[in-house]
């Protein structure tokens, strides 16, 4: 099998156990269910992946990666952009939060299903969500260092921020009234400025 189509059919694998696992649950899913699904044998599957705990690691270090390096391609690009503060927070939130909402299926399995997991491959992924909180808490960190932000926690800041971000997979629904966007934006608006209104004194 050429090397190109390998990659294409464990990418296809790694698509059809993650609907099943969002379906099902991943203790509920069967190997035999994910390689009927994609159109091959189990012996074909086993080629790729060695049990279906490997199929569940590889899913769940697939979105880490994915939010670790978007965020990381964000803030690199905004945090000596010169841009309005508002405009680099917002870009640098929106980017997390369009990756984190993407793929529901990705976010269930990283909720629940990461259970799982032994603990040491459960180790990485939570180094991987501790990496991006790093990053986060860096970027804000050198905001008050410039005197953008002013003197606080960093770590109460960044938590308060990630699970705002992270709630959206609750209650966010792509056919309401406003884009993800124009909901992080006020999001950003709301951590700049806090709910007081200046006018009122």
């Amino acid at each position: 099998m050429p090397r190109s189509r390998g990659r294409e059919t464990a990418e296809e694998i790694l698509k059809a156990a993650q609907e099943l696992f969002y379906i099902k649950g991943y203790e509920n899913a069967s190997t035999r269910e994910i390689s009927k699904k994609v159109g091959i044998s189990k012996a074909a599957l086993y080629h790729h992946f060695k049990n279906k705990e490997e199929i569940l690691f590889r899913i769940c270090l697939q979105a880490a990666d994915e939010l670790v390096n978007n965020m990381k391609q964000a803030i690199e690009r905004n945090i000596h952009s010169g841009k309005p503060l508002k405009e680099q927070l917002t870009d640098v939130l929106v980017e997390y939060a369009k990756t984190y909402m993407k793929n529901e299926n990705f976010n269930k399995i990283l909720l629940h299903d990461i259970e799982y997991l032994p603990e040491d491959k459960k180790q990485i992924i939570h180094q991987k969500e501790k990496e991006n909180v790093h990053q986060l808490r860096n970027f804000i960190e050198s905001l008050m260092a410039q005197g953008s932000f002013r003197k606080l926690n960093s770590t109460v800041v960044t938590f308060s921020i990630i699970a705002s971000l992270h709630w959206l997979y609750f209650w966010y629904k792509p056919t309401g009234p406003l884009s993800l966007t124009e909901v992080v934006e006020e999001m950003a608006d709301l951590f700049l400025k806090g709910l007081k209104n200046q006018e009122a004194g």
